[in-house]
């Protein structure tokens, strides 16, 4: 048998409830209208295709209550606000709210009228905290779902680095053993023709067999070793290293570590630092290279700097394999990649990566 799940809001009616049970001077009228609110709201909060009939039903009850028991009563109307916040659009909060105001302060002027006692204007603050309450609901319900589409969004994001890796993986193992295993096929058939003709230039190409596959268990070794995951810190402390045996110059003008970075942001900025470094000792033919890691309000910045040869202003849009693989990484954290460079005055890369905090997991939504 199937259970009934009620929602939370169901607890929010109990005070009242105890209220009306403690104190057995309550006429007949109280519990009867006590009983339209309790109702119209729990069915307006389950079931959203009525939701407005029930409302409305809410707010004439307490109306009523307000313009011939005490406007006190008008207190009942957090529970109809309650349930307008749960609108998805703010032109129908609004029009409700309108129609709330409207009900509740005619039931006050009407009970008012009706006591010839002058019109006390300190019972309008409760109507002004009810007709705030319904954006406020709102603005929680929003937040609330920015948070699940940011936590949704970076494990997007998670998904999309993993299979970007494996990508990798597949076309560094293409390109690492694809050639050599053909080459070795055709070595091992080499051999086993020239055995019977030529055993000495058979033994000789068995060696080679043997040396082409060290060479290969090396690049294994290594591809291995890259898969591995990259920390920022070790990056830069393996970039001083790299230039250092290259007789370049490697100087950190300002280094935040980036210690709240998350590790996904830590890590492709890592691959990224990586590549650039590997870039400058390769093809700047540069002195020094400078690197800035900086934590900005808003932004993480990751700069690269050379005084080398630079980039042909034809081919400054023209990025490499490799740029264009870190940009093809950034894009998935959002960051964006900026070069400037000159023939003389060696190339400037800065990569600007936006921060996003990341939201708490929660047990249950709201509905």
């Amino acid at each position: 048998m199937a259970r009934i799940r009620l929602p939370w809001e169901t607890m929010m009616l109990l005070p009242p409830l105890i209220s009306l049970i403690i104190f057995p001077q309550q006429t007949g009228y109280n519990y009867l209208l006590f009983f339209i609110i309790a109702t119209a709201h729990l069915i307006s909060i389950m079931n959203a295709k009525h939701r407005t009939f029930f409302i409305i039903v809410q707010l004439v009850a307490v109306a009523l209550w307000g313009a011939f028991i005490s406007p006190w009563e008008l207190s009942f109307g957090f529970y109809p606000a309650l349930v307008i916040g749960k609108y998805p659009s703010y032109r129908k909060i609004t029009g409700m709210t309108v129609l709330m105001a409207v009900l509740f302060a005619g039931a006050a002027g009407v009970y008012f009228l009706r006591e010839s006692n002058p019109l006390y204007f300190g019972w309008y603050s409760i109507l002004l905290i009810l007709f705030l309450l319904p954006y406020i609901v709102r603005m929680i319900r929003k937040t609330h779902e920015m948070k699940l589409g940011l936590q949704h969004a970076n494990d997007e994001i998670s998904r999309l680095i993993k299979n970007e890796e494996r990508q990798r993986i597949a076309r560094d193992l293409h390109d690492t053993l694809g050639h050599t295993l053909s080459l070795l096929t055709l070595k091992g058939e080499l051999v086993e023709r020239l055995i019977p003709r030529n055993p000495d230039q058979a033994s000789k190409e068995a060696r080679e067999i043997q040396n082409i596959s060290r060479s290969v268990l090396l690049q294994v070794r290594e591809l291995i070793s890259d898969m591995q995951s990259i920390d920022l810190d070790e990056e830069c402390q393996r970039a001083a290293r790299i230039c250092e045996s290259a007789g370049i110059s490697f100087k950190v003008e300002q280094n935040d570590e980036l210690s709240g970075a998350p590790p996904i942001i830590r890590n492709i900025l890592s691959l990224c630092l990586r590549e650039c470094v590997t870039n400058v000792v390769k093809h700047s033919g540069a002195r020094t290279c400078t690197i800035r890691l900086e934590e900005e309000p808003g932004r993480y910045i990751l700069q690269v700097r050379d005084d080398g040869v630079g980039i042909a202003k034809e081919n400054h849009d023209r990025f490499g394999s490799g740029l264009l693989g870190m940009k093809e990484r950034l894009l998935l954290i959002e960051g964006k990649l900026e070069m400037t460079t000159g023939e003389t005055k060696g190339t400037n890369i800065t990569i600007i990566v936006p921060k996003v905090k990341k939201p708490a997991t929660t047990k249950e939504g709201i509905q």
